[in-house]
């Protein structure tokens, strides 16, 4: 695709997005997805990606069962399987066309919402998620649903778009967060949006100025809006 052909793609992408169906957006997008989802880390997205990973990393074990809800073109999942390539890994994504582009992986390929998670209670070791909820109507019944899965001693790691405090923050950053919500339908979290429960199996990090988050929760955990103060970014 040249200069000029690339350019008019991405426009078409983030101006001409179908509202209201997240499926149809992403089934849109999925040619260029990689090329967006690589912008996103540059501008914003990549230490809250690689905080997950120095997680992920130090958790998994050969044989791991491992879910990658809302795997897209499945980016994470290739990544995941370079820290330990001997993963039982399941991939599922709203969008058929963007799971066709992790049809290389290994593992099973579901199509399916990670509101409702065709899959059974104590399933899974590990549930990752790469910002996935914050495109989702209900974003704490999508962590419920991966908290329902995990085994005992599981756990599950999710990055999404946080929505950061203080006027100048928000001023700041209204432009990225415009562009994000109209071509992705990804909504910035508040803090009574933000799936979360404080405990010492869990941890929250920050970065950004607030605009990202990575959080790990463990099957213990249980989740409901944010009711506290939020602690300071990372």
């Amino acid at each position: 695709m040249t200069g000029p052909e690339s350019v008019l793609a991405d426009a078409r992408i983030l101006f001409g997005a179908p509202q209201g169906d997240v499926r149809e957006l992403y089934d849109r997008a999925a040619d260029r997805y990689e090329h967006f989802r690589e912008l996103w880390l540059r501008i914003a997205g990549a230490s809250a990606e690689n905080a997950m990973l120095e997680e992920v990393g130090r958790r998994l074990q050969p044989g791991a069962r491992v879910l990658d809800a809302g795997c897209g073109t499945g980016s994470l999942s290739r990544k995941l399987l370079e820290l330990e390539p001997d993963l039982r890994l399941t991939l599922l994504d709203l969008s058929p066309a963007m799971l066709a582009r992790a049809g290389d992986l290994p593992g099973e390929h579901l199509v399916g919402s990670v509101l409702d998670l065709p899959l059974p209670d104590a399933s899974f070791d590990l549930v990752v998620s790469d910002w996935v909820i914050e495109t989702v109507s209900d974003p704490i019944r999508a962590v419920q649903e991966y908290l329902r899965i995990l085994t005992p001693g599981g756990t599950t790691i999710y990055t999404f778009c946080s929505l950061p405090q203080g006027f100048f923050s928000r001023a700041g950053s209204s432009w990225l967060r415009g562009a994000v919500t109209h071509g992705f339908a990804g909504r910035f979290l508040p803090a009574e949006r933000t799936p979360w429960h404080d405990c010492g199996n869990s941890s929250r990090a920050r970065f950004h100025g607030g605009l990202t988050t990575t959080v790990t929760l463990s099957t213990c955990c249980t989740v409901g809006p944010e009711l506290t103060p939020t602690a300071s970014d990372t």
